[in-house]
């Protein structure tokens, strides 16, 4: 009985850390009050960790991430499987554009395409949720993406409709 007991507080907690998580879509706001709110973010090096869940099976997988403010994301996977991949101008453009967006402050690509929404907290904890416009490109392929933060991006959950949702978290280095 009490491990069950100690179960169901596990699972209630994981339940509203989520729901907590996507709250952020209860704060419409617009790019001018998210751009005045938020700080100024510069190039990343990071350890990354990431869930991507598709149906009931979980995939678990991490290793470094660099942002380069000018240029985009690199995730270097480390395991279960090396690989490389460039989020650069050329590459993934879409992901690149929203990220670059995001950090660069440059919300009329995000305007375009999202409905934007944001809250912080007392602790200067940040969260911006995008929905993607009707009649989009990004509308054809995502749900939603989070991203979260305080002095630097922390977490990044992207909902998709055909590949489920990929939850990344990072631990940085600001240069």
């Amino acid at each position: 009985m009490r491990k069950f007991l100690i179960l169901l507080v596990v699972i209630f907690a994981c339940a509203n850390l989520c729901f907590a998580f996507e709250e952020v879509f209860n704060y419409i706001s617009s790019s001018r009050s998210i751009a005045r709110e938020m700080p100024k973010l510069g190039d990343a090096y990071c350890k990354f960790t990431q869930e991507k869940y598709i149906g009931n099976t979980v995939l678990k997988s991490g290793g470094n991430f660099k942002f380069i403010k000018d240029k985009g994301a690199i995730f270097e996977t480390l395991y279960p499987i090396k690989s490389t991949v460039s989020y650069s101008a050329s590459q993934n453009k879409q992901m690149n554009s929203v990220i670059v967006a995001v950090a660069n402050g440059n919300y009329a690509y995000l305007d375009k395409n999202f409905n934007l929404y944001y809250k912080k907290d007392n602790n200067g904890v940040w969260i911006i949720g995008l929905k993607p416009k009707k009649n989009t490109v990004p509308a054809q392929q995502l749900n939603y993406i989070i991203v979260k933060g305080s002095k630097d991006i922390s977490n990044i959950k992207i909902s998709t409709i055909k590949n489920g949702i990929t939850d990344i978290s990072f631990k940085c280095e600001t240069n």
